[in-house]
């Protein structure tokens, strides 16, 4: 049996609409479809990984995707090696690593909030990505990249350290994994 692990970006839900229609999408290719439930307030990167590694130790099967998008794209490049996932696809991995927090717009210190800022001073994009070994696809939209350049750094970074990587720019795209083009390239992929 395989089993296709989704993790939610920051604040979104299991339940939201994005993340129900991917689990019906993942279930007609063949996967069994666990929708990991992050408990987002008061919390941290470090916690969110604690979470996702205590559920997919529950769940895990034979073969185990993730896919993660946002800051669940981060908790999954964060654990993949550690609990061995067979592969992995990362949705618009946000910059939340120590390289990235140098020149971090305030509005954006604000929404994460202090605590999460700190703890991504403990997590280095570049020492992940060169220890990782598990088949990737990272995928960005190439508007959200205007909005948020470092999420395309991290992407060709991550592409250029890892052994295994391949990235894809999706056409039109925000920072959004409903957004018909974004969509339509995971589904291209399955």
């Amino acid at each position: 049996m395989k089993t296709m692990f989704v993790i939610p970006g920051f604040k979104e839900s299991v339940r939201d609409a994005d993340y129900t229609s991917l689990k019906k999408f993942f279930e007609r290719k063949g996967y069994c479809v666990k929708l990991v439930p992050i408990t987002w307030n008061y919390r941290t990167m470090t916690d969110y990984i604690q979470q996702f590694e205590d559920f997919y130790s529950k769940h895990k099967t034979e073969k185990n995707h993730v896919l993660g998008f946002s800051y669940g794209a981060v908790i999954a490049f964060s654990s993949a090696e550690k609990l061995g996932v067979d592969r992995l696809y990362l949705c618009s991995l946000s910059p939340d690593f120590c390289e990235d927090v140098t020149d971090i717009q305030e509005w954006m210190k604000k929404y994460i909030g202090v605590r999460r800022l700190k703890d991504c001073l403990g997590r280095s994009g570049r020492e992940l990505a060169k220890r990782l070994s598990v088949p990737t696809v990272i995928l960005y939209g190439d508007k959200e990249a205007i909005d948020f350049p470092k999420i395309k750094i991290r992407a060709i970074e991550t592409k250029e350290l890892a052994k295994n990587v391949k990235v894809i720019e999706v056409e039109g795209a925000p920072h959004d994994i409903s957004f018909p083009a974004y969509r339509e390239t995971i589904e291209q992929m399955f």
